[in-house]
């Protein structure tokens, strides 16, 4: 098994109220409806979630993403790290108000998934995994950004 990382860091303009902005990303029950592969989520304790990821199969790698995430609620976003699973989780979300109804989140996440591949194939996959884990995020992102906006 390796780990293979990828990462993002953005900076969106929300056209949705600062309070609702900030509430959304302080609240993991909410983040399921921005996951688009979510598969199934469960609450196990406040601000601890496990997330399971739709399975996944690309190039002949068959992977399924199970894990537990600590979410830290701050006063202008949330902090999150993973406490197990086979993707590890971390970053921040913060939220600033520009007046006007609009928002801005800037929003960072590294994530890193255990592929069942044998270490030394990792530095061929890590590449596509890379691009693969940052469109992700990228997706979570529009997606929260479509709800906020709706």
């Amino acid at each position: 098994m390796a780990w293979i990382q990828g990462k993002l860091e953005k900076t969106l303009t929300i056209a949705a109220p600062y309070e609702e902005v900030l509430a959304f990303f302080q609240d993991p029950a909410k983040f399921k409806e921005a996951f688009a592969q979510m598969k199934d989520s469960e609450q196990l304790e406040p601000n601890t979630w496990k997330w399971t990821l739709q399975e996944k199969q690309e190039k002949g790698i068959k992977f399924q993403g199970i894990y537990t995430v600590k979410y830290e609620p701050t006063a202008d976003g949330c902090a999150w790290e993973t406490l197990e699973g086979n993707i590890k989780s971390s970053g921040s979300s913060r939220v600033s108000d520009l007046g006007g109804g609009k928002a801005s989140l800037a929003y960072e996440e590294t994530l890193q998934t255990d592929l069942p591949i044998p270490r030394l194939m990792a530095k061929v996959f890590q590449p596509i995994v890379g691009r693969e884990v940052s469109k992700g995020i990228g997706s979570f992102l529009e997606n929260a950004q479509k709800i906020l906006e709706s």
